[in-house]
């Protein structure tokens, strides 16, 4: 009965909307919409060319609905807008707030360090781990804490060049143009201002690109690095140089101010990177508190390698909430943890299959064991 409760939870959940589409488009129900979008947007504060993104339409068809000139099929640009609404609505309804945890404090002072030692020229930290720290969330929070930070996110798909032209357009600089001329614009904005610059999923850099980011942010805009990603980062920088003829490396590393291993200080057991404060800071809200075995197991699931840590814990908290049962016990136990990881089948199944098992009390061993 209690998996049950627990999947039409998150059913209910996801079908709470804030706006409904209309079943006939007049012009009462555009405007209607036009009218809940210029809301949308003033509660939110999310500018129109951002909803247009998120819509995958212009800016100027945005605007002209906004202002009754859209000449288009305005059904699908409703329907859109009212989708767009109430999955927003859903996400915010689950969004985290930002807990100063012992990674945040951790990645705070690497960064902080790194930038007190960049005095003649930049310095470089390496802050690494895989999917699920939290690292990308704290270095976004540090980037808006601290106006002196541009905070560039990669992916796999860009080519040096469009490294550079990322980090020109949130410098807001002229992103076109070839490398040779985006890069000393780069320059001569960086050397005449105490800026930070974080790069985030940064795991796919090649060598040369490590020396070129040395060259053009530490060495000549006189600029602090960081960079965050998983272990083929930090694999990269710590290649054999003499073996791999990776010269250029040994002047890379020798600007490196820290190495910040996630997956390090995640793996002990004494310890690991979340404290039980830190858990039941993190998921104690709402009036629902964590028992001690509960605690014990959201650590061990941050402690283990490809579960998504923290990220599935709080999938786990979130999809907990919705469930009427949890809000009439008042807290989450291990026993209920462990049922949810195995009816929402989720993947740290194939990492901690024990989990599956630990449904009640008769399994305090196995899941003390695990936690």
């Amino acid at each position: 009965m209690e998996n049950n409760r627990i999947q039409q939870g998150l059913e209910q959940d996801a079908q709470v909307i804030r706006e409904r589409i209309p079943d006939v488009i007049t012009k009462e129900s555009i405007e209607d919409t036009a009218y809940t979008l210029r809301a949308f947007i003033k509660e939110n504060d999310v500018s129109q060319q951002k909803v247009a993104e998120l819509l995958g339409v212009s800016r100027a068809v945005i605007n002209s609905f906004l202002n009754k000139g859209y000449k288009g099929n305005n059904r699908r640009i409703v329907n859109k807008i009212i989708n767009l609404i109430n999955s927003l609505e859903r996400k915010s309804r689950h969004k985290g707030r930002f807990v100063d945890t012992t990674v945040a404090k951790r990645i705070n002072m690497l960064i902080t360090q790194t930038e007190a030692f960049s005095i003649d020229e930049g310095k470089a930290g390496l802050i690494v781990g895989d999917a699920g720290h939290g690292k990308s969330i704290c270095l976004r929070q540090y980037a808006q804490a601290n106006k002196n930070t541009i905070y560039v996110e990669l992916d796999g798909t860009m080519g040096t060049r469009n490294i550079f032209a990322e980090l020109a357009r949130r410098l807001k600089l002229n992103p076109r143009g070839t490398i040779v001329a985006i890069s000393q614009r780069i320059i001569e904005h960086l050397k005449c201002r105490n800026l930070v610059v974080i790069m985030d999923e940064a795991s796919g850099l090649k060598v040369k690109q490590l020396n070129l980011l040395r060259q053009i942010i530490m060495v000549k805009g006189r600029c602090p690095l960081i960079l965050g990603g998983n272990v083929l980062l930090l694999k990269t920088v710590m290649l054999n140089k003499s073996k791999c003829s990776q010269e250029s490396l040994e002047q890379f590393t020798s600007r490196l101010i820290g190495i910040l291993n996630l997956d390090e200080i995640a793996s002990d057991m004494g310890g690991g990177l979340y404290t039980a404060q830190d858990i039941r800071t993190l998921y104690e809200y709402g009036g629902i508190r964590l028992t001690n075995d509960a605690v014990r197991m959201l650590q061990g699931i941050c402690r283990t390698p490809r579960t998504g840590r923290l990220r599935t814990c709080s999938n786990v908290i979130a999809a907990l909430h919705t469930a009427g049962m949890i809000r009439e016990k008042g807290y989450i136990d291990a026993g209920i943890i462990a049922l949810a990881i195995e009816q929402l089948d989720l993947p740290v199944k194939a990492q901690l299959p024990l989990f599956s098992s630990m449904a009640g009390p008769e399994n305090e061993k196995t899941v003390a064991a695990v936690g």
